[in-house]
């Protein structure tokens, strides 16, 4: 991690971490919210990176952090031994004696070689209620020396005496266009690739990364595919077994129905007049406007409605195999 320049969007809490290191008024807590892959590790290791940089903050451009003093060496290998990055045992929760560790306790000791002591703490909503009290008598009264930034997927899970002590900054979605640019950029993928990805992980950075990367996914997206080419002349034995392949994917069902979701949407889309460079699935053009000609905006209504109600209906629990019938029937 170079610095904020190299942060794709977020401008708006950029500018505000900018000004922050500018100006020395770095506040003692922050919270970064939105969901996974939106990059709130990235911001706050830039963020830390920059406030301890050993160049002097008027010589260096924006904010930025020189990236070649020995502080921005150490940030950059994640040795630097002012700027803790909490850790949990438990997958499912950071224990009180976790944060009272390597938190609350840790923060009497000050700086080892900054004037700054700065603690990252990820998948903070997953503090349980007796650490967050704990944190929350370190942010009543912190020393003048440390910045602590939560990493939340929801700050509503926090406590509210918490977040009220805290500068919230909510990352945002990326434009489809600023995802793509950076996937063909970074990655060296084909421009097919990199717009079905983007555009199927909505703005977050993140999960369009891993979808590029991930084979699982390019298998579920062909199976997916191979259903909607023929589902039309399937027999009920046919959609039986479709469905049966369907139910399978028992950890991708929400990217399954999500697929189906936006292929529909695309075709209702381009039934509607709209512009082919718009869609979703522009390297499946020849499919998505066949089925434009096949299907009636009546039929389209009842097949988005009907991927919602078999997205609830598995929310539910209801038979996997039965819910996929009814839903390739409706779509049949």
């Amino acid at each position: 991690m170079k610095g904020f320049r190299d942060i794709i969007g977020q401008e708006r809490s950029i500018k505000h971490i900018r000004d922050a290191v500018r100006t020395g008024h770095a506040a003692h807590a922050y919270i970064l919210d939105g969901e996974k892959g939106m990059g709130k590790k990235t911001l706050a290791a830039a963020f830390a990176k920059a406030l301890q940089c050993e160049k002097p903050v008027e010589e260096r451009e924006d904010g930025e952090p020189c990236g070649v003093c020995h502080s921005c060496i150490m940030a950059d290998s994640g040795s630097h031994p002012d700027i803790i990055n909490v850790t949990h045992e438990k997958a499912g929760s950071i224990s009180v004696d976790e944060i009272r560790t390597q938190v609350v306790n840790d923060v009497q000791i000050k700086p080892y070689s900054s004037k700054r002591k700065i603690y990252i703490i990820p998948d903070a909503c997953l503090m349980t209620q007796e650490a967050q009290n704990a944190l929350l008598k370190t942010l009543e009264e912190p020393p003048s020396y440390i910045t602590i930034f939560l990493l939340a997927d929801n700050k509503e899970m926090l406590l509210p005496t918490i977040v009220s002590r805290a500068v919230c900054l909510s990352m945002r979605a990326l434009g489809t266009e600023d995802i793509v640019s950076y996937l063909q950029r970074e990655k060296g993928l084909p421009p097919h690739e990199t717009e079905t990805a983007a555009s199927f992980a909505r703005g977050n950075l993140g999960k369009a990364l891993l979808l590029t990367e991930s084979e699982d996914f390019s298998l579920l997206f062909e199976e997916v595919m191979r259903v909607l080419s023929g589902v039309r002349e399937m027999s009920d034995v046919m959609i039986s077994g479709a469905a049966s392949e369907a139910a399978s994917y028992k950890e991708k069902r929400d990217d399954y129905l999500e697929i189906l979701l936006l292929w529909f949407r695309d075709v209702l889309y381009l039934k509607s007049g709209g512009d082919p460079e718009k869609a979703v699935f522009k390297n499946r053009l020849y499919e998505t406007e066949a089925s434009a000609e096949q299907y009636s905006y009546e039929q389209l209504g009842c097949i988005i409605e009907a991927i919602k109600t078999a997205g609830s209906r598995l929310k539910s629990n209801v038979n996997p195999e039965y819910t996929y019938e009814m839903l390739f029937a409706a779509m049949r």
